[in-house]
């Protein structure tokens, strides 16, 4: 991945601070920030044109990932799609689909096919240890295999050692199945 051509895709990107933080760090390669929230979507557009950034490689649009098909913007998938609470605030909904699953069941079947092959998912998750994302995200079908992890200072707590945050990289089989 290079900074000035990786695609980057913010699921839940709230008020945008993530890719502007990215472009802060000189990514210009092409930021896009989807929300459900149309008011977040609003507000992410508004900073950055305070930010003086009209025209930049940053966009913000709005999009359910549950309940709607992707837009043209989303065709020719990341070479990154970062997750940094999403997933943790859909599992917490007890919603079902037409199936009778929870939607958070659904996620990763709809995340996948927006990571280039070959590239990644980024997901940092309060609510998850390592190994429950690894087992909501490695599945039977193979398409997404664990790749790294970042380390966070570990506690100790009633004799077990952990930590309050966990980051997973996951990367797309090469082959996209």
């Amino acid at each position: 991945m290079t900074k000035d051509t990786s695609r980057i895709l913010d699921l839940g990107t709230g008020n945008g601070h993530m890719l502007f933080s990215l472009q802060d760090e000189e990514w210009s390669g092409p930021l896009l920030g989807v929300d459900y929230s149309e008011t977040s979507v609003r507000l992410a557009r508004q900073i950055g044109l305070q930010r003086g950034e009209e025209g930049a490689a940053v966009r913000f649009e709005e999009w359910d990932i549950l309940n709607q098909q992707p837009g043209q913007w989303l065709e020719d998938g990341f070479d990154a799609v970062l997750d940094k609470g999403t997933f943790d605030a859909i599992s917490l909904s007890s919603e079902t689909d037409q199936q009778g699953r929870r939607i958070c069941e659904t996620y990763r079947d709809r995340i996948t096919p927006l990571i280039r092959p070959g590239h990644f998912f980024i997901i940092t998750s309060c609510n998850w240890t390592r190994d429950e994302l690894l087992n909501w995200f490695v599945a039977a079908d193979g398409q997404l295999e664990f790749f790294d992890e970042a380390k966070y200072p570990i506690f100790t707590f009633g004799g077990h050692q952990g930590q309050s945050v966990c980051t997973l990289i996951f990367k797309r089989r090469p082959d996209g199945h």
